[in-house]
């Protein structure tokens, strides 16, 4: 429970009368603030999405914000445009250099350190008070991945003593992506991009063969769009580019720090 900051707060949901969790009682015990909600059945969680999603409205409101707005996902996809029209008139993006090259990755960003553990521990030694760890990951999902993406959140959380999240790309930018630019600004962000075993052309026209982008360039525009926007708002971030097997180098990751 150490892992856990002074800015969290822990909702459990339990079903009919067991309210006994040693988790739970050990989360009490260290003076973390426990919400219990009783649930008759499964499908009850529905319906706490809804609850949830309006309490989200409501606490919107009291702050004084629009929780209907979205101008950072708007930020992203001008820089997602712009990219896919430079690839369509060049057929490839400007080559970046990589702050460290690896046999087993690449690392690009502000960074110190002659490894990639070396590299993210530097990193994330920025964290302050209330910061947390956000974990783009722009790769094929598996559960493997899943299982190595926890291990990694895990010990970022343990070790640094801060919130660490994992969301896959593109799809978080319609989430938590809204988060990471436009909240206080506390977050340290680790991209991860790789190649793709397999890739699909996208037609320019309905029914017609002819194709200048593919599904595999346009996730690549979209990682490096969200991380110019969150550059764009002064938000830290770093790239991992893995170049063999990713799962094994997460959980090489988790091991190290």
């Amino acid at each position: 429970m150490d892992a856990y900051g002074k800015d969290r707060v822990f909702v459990f949901f339990y079903h009919g009368q067991d309210e006994g969790d040693s988790r739970i009682t050990q989360l009490a015990g260290a003076g973390h603030p426990i919400l219990k909600i009783r649930i008759s059945g499964f499908y009850d969680l529905g319906g706490q999405m809804f609850l949830w999603e309006i309490a989200t409205a409501v606490a919107a409101h009291l702050l004084g914000i629009n929780p209907f707005d979205q101008p950072d996902v708007e930020a992203t996809k001008k820089h997602t445009s712009r990219m896919i029209e430079e690839y369509r008139k060049n057929k490839a993006w400007a080559k970046a250099t990589p702050s460290l090259a690896g046999d087993d990755a690449d690392i690009y960003g502000d960074i110190t350190g002659a490894t990639v553990s070396e590299a993210l521990c530097g990193f994330l030694a920025q964290a302050q008070t209330g910061a947390y760890a956000g974990l783009q990951v722009y790769l094929s999902p598996s559960p493997p991945l899943d299982e190595a993406l926890g291990n990694l959140r895990l010990a970022i959380s343990r070790q640094y003593g801060m919130a660490a999240t994992a969301g896959y790309g593109p799809r978080y930018l319609h989430s938590t992506g809204q988060l990471h630019k436009g909240d206080a600004g506390r977050g340290l962000f680790i991209q991860m991009t790789g190649g793709s075993a397999s890739d699909l052309a996208i037609p320019d026209e309905l029914g017609q063969p002819g194709s200048l982008l593919t599904f595999g360039a346009l996730k690549a525009a979209q990682a490096e769009a969200d991380r110019l926007a969150l550059i764009d708002k002064g938000r830290r971030i770093i790239r991992i580019h893995w170049k063999k097997d990713a799962v094994a180098g997460i959980n090489a990751l988790a091991g190290n720090l």
